[in-house]
């Protein structure tokens, strides 16, 4: 004996939401019916993780423009092999490489998402993609811009390397380093300004140093 079949309902919807599913299904090669069961099926899912629809294309967004932008998954027990061998002979050249880095990543960002101010995902780009991040903070005030980054489990070289990176990146925004407090797993950057003007490192305007220097 077969089963039945689940009930099905009426469900209110836009006009033009509706158009754009009537296409997507058509591309699909979908009824639209289907198509619909199955977004919802997979809305289902997202809410039962815990998770929102806007988080989840977000973070979409997020990884697809850092893993566009030279991004790619190394363990982070031979990241952390490297950088202290390095580190150690040719310190001042990695962290300038870690500032140009972040540099470009910035103007990758600008030219990736040109529609959209990109503060409004700063934050949440950082945490996505920063090590070992517990906490992330960016905030803007006026013509100032503070950013907060707590990851206990990096490093001293690890935290300035990270720190030049994020300098090097928000300067190329437009800000410029007002000031700054790194210590192991603590990354604390006040910048200033904003314009289409950036700093480039080793001058006046860079900031991060060893604490050896």
């Amino acid at each position: 004996m077969s089963s039945k079949k689940p009930p099905k309902k009426l469900v209110v919807v836009r006009g033009d939401i509706l158009a754009k599913v009537a296409r997507i299904a058509n591309r699909e090669g979908k009824t639209i019916t289907t198509f619909a069961n199955e977004v919802f099926e997979q809305a289902i899912k997202v809410y039962e993780m815990g998770l929102t629809l806007p988080e989840v294309v977000e973070l979409y967004m997020l990884t697809k423009i850092s893993r566009e932008g030279g991004g790619s998954v190394v363990p982070r027990d031979i990241i952390r092999y490297l950088i202290s061998k390095v580190y150690r002979s040719d310190r001042d050249e990695l962290t300038r490489r870690f500032y140009e880095a972040g540099s470009w990543f910035g103007k990758y960002i600008v030219a990736r998402v040109h529609d959209r101010d990109p503060l409004e995902f700063l934050e949440r780009l950082l945490y996505a993609n920063v090590w070992d991040v517990k906490e992330v903070y960016v905030g803007k005030s006026g013509g100032k811009l503070s950013v907060r980054c707590v990851a206990p489990q990096l490093s001293e070289e690890e935290t300035r390397l990270l720190a030049s990176y994020i300098e090097g990146l928000v300067s190329s925004l437009g800000f410029k380093p007002a000031k700054n407090d790194i210590i192991r797993g603590i990354i604390l950057l006040d910048f200033e300004g904003g314009g289409e003007s950036e700093g480039s490192y080793g001058e006046e305007g860079s900031l991060i140093r060893d604490s050896q220097e």
